[in-house]
């Protein structure tokens, strides 16, 4: 905790001792129903139950990538019991089994102290807020699908959503020094859908808690099923993106002075990308297809990628099919299809004078107009086969320069050149070692 800024711990330290107080009003306004309650077996046994399924269900979470970096996320089915057990129980008796179970499923993960306090209390208050306002509106005498008690629980899941994004994403602005309303868009826009089927299995659970208890059982069947299926599509997706990533690898493994080639363009696409501003879903995509850019040269024989000197009229024509045959390659990742046009039209012109297509100015997609000034500039600053001659940093920016307007999208080659002579040392450290460390 010591390496976070002050206003980090500031944010850490307020959360706990507003949960501090929320807990003694809690207290003080329901512990006298929630003791008449936990006089009941049936209501501990109920207790332990959630608690162990919350904990079950935080120890095995699904793990992936959230974008083209190492930054890794969490899918857990607790969401859906967290909203299920504000209904269940009286506002404290749900704190204290969020609080508790997420607690030990944190000790579990090992996750550092103040990692553990902060999710256990987040979580808990959330579920105790929200099962106050299913206390105060719910009504029990109504059926569950009356219109008033549905309204009750769509509002609540709301409440629980906002409250609970909130609180995370305010917290993570602050460590990503991002401005929050921006950072909370950006994620939630990446989780909402699966939001949505953890609050209707929530939903589902407190159906059958009112209607019929032992109905729950076979909510069971069901949770593993849903675990099972998304674990199996992060787990696809994810061997998938490996594959085609450890072809790259081998495409520049082929070509001795193109090592590493890929993914110093990455890099660079990555740079310009946050030089320009681009939200980071687009971002994600377009160095993705930086880092497959050239995947379509494993079709190209050896004796055309290595060729000492000038290629005939035909071997050319014969590498130009490198970037239709990325396209098809890369495309075969359902996720990454329009990753894939960034691929397929990386050596087009501005002017319309490239290839494959012969597109022009905007008509080129913008990530393959990214592409094209980051992977061309990587080519002219480190050596090849064909031209053991290298061009400097600055040759190189003048180059970019002089292209404006024919090879390069003028408005992005004029944020790459700034980019680059705002960091001359990073760069040169690129052509010095062959790679370098991405920003965060």
């Amino acid at each position: 905790m010591r390496e976070f800024r002050f206003q980090v711990k500031f944010f850490l330290y307020l959360q706990w001792l507003i949960y501090g107080a929320f807990l003694v009003l809690l207290f003080v306004n329901y512990g006298s129903l929630t003791l008449a309650e936990a006089t009941s077996p049936l209501q501990i046994i109920l207790c332990f139950i959630m608690t162990l399924a919350i904990v079950i269900s935080d120890v095995f979470p699904i793990v992936y990538s959230i974008d083209s970096t190492e930054n890794k996320a969490e899918i857990t089915l607790a969401y859906a019991l967290a909203f299920a057990i504000a209904f269940i129980f009286t506002p404290l008796e749900a704190v204290i089994v969020s609080f508790i179970s997420t607690f030990i499923s944190e000790s579990i993960s090992r996750k550092q102290w103040f990692k553990k306090l902060f999710n256990a209390t987040k979580g808990s208050m959330v579920v105790g807020l929200t099962s106050i306002f299913i206390l105060k509106l719910y009504t029990k005498s109504l059926p569950f699908l009356a219109g008033k008690n549905i309204l009750v629980i769509l509002l609540a899941s709301i409440i629980y959503f906002l409250i609970d994004s909130t609180i995370l994403f305010a917290l993570l602005a602050l460590i990503n020094e991002q401005p929050l309303p921006r950072f909370w868009i950006k994620n939630i826009v990446k989780i909402f859908p699966t939001l949505i089927s953890l609050f209707l299995l929530g939903i589902i659970i407190i159906f059958f808690f009112q209607t019929e208890p032992l109905m729950n059982l076979f909510i069971i069947p069901t949770f593993v099923a849903v675990y099972l299926a998304l674990k199996r599509e992060v787990q696809i997706t994810q061997e998938t993106e490996n594959a085609l990533y450890a072809l790259a690898d081998a495409v520049d493994a082929r070509i001795p002075d193109t090592m590493n080639h890929s993914k110093r363009v990455a890099i660079l696409t990555r740079d310009l990308c946050n030089t320009l501003n681009v939200d980071d879903e687009r971002t994600n995509i377009i160095v993705m297809a930086a880092k497959l850019h050239d995947i379509g040269k494993v079709i190209i024989p050896d004796a055309i990628l290595n060729k000492n000197g000038k290629l005939t009229e035909e071997e050319y024509e014969i590498i130009k099919k490198h970037s239709e045959e990325g396209e098809k390659i890369a495309g075969s990742l359902s996720k990454f299809r329009k990753g894939a046009t960034f691929i397929k039209f990386h050596h087009e012109r501005f002017s319309g004078e490239g290839y494959p297509n012969g597109l022009k100015g905007e008509q080129i997609p913008f990530g393959a107009r990214l592409i094209c000034i980051t992977d061309s500039f990587d080519t002219m600053i480190t050596p090849r086969i064909y031209r053991p001659h290298t061009k400097s940093i600055q040759e190189a920016l003048e180059e970019v320069e002089r292209c404006k307007g024919t090879q390069f999208d003028p408005q992005i080659a004029d944020a790459f050149i700034e980019m680059v002579k705002s960091d001359l040392e990073r760069y040169y450290e690129l052509i010095k070692l062959g790679k370098v460390t991405e920003n965060n």
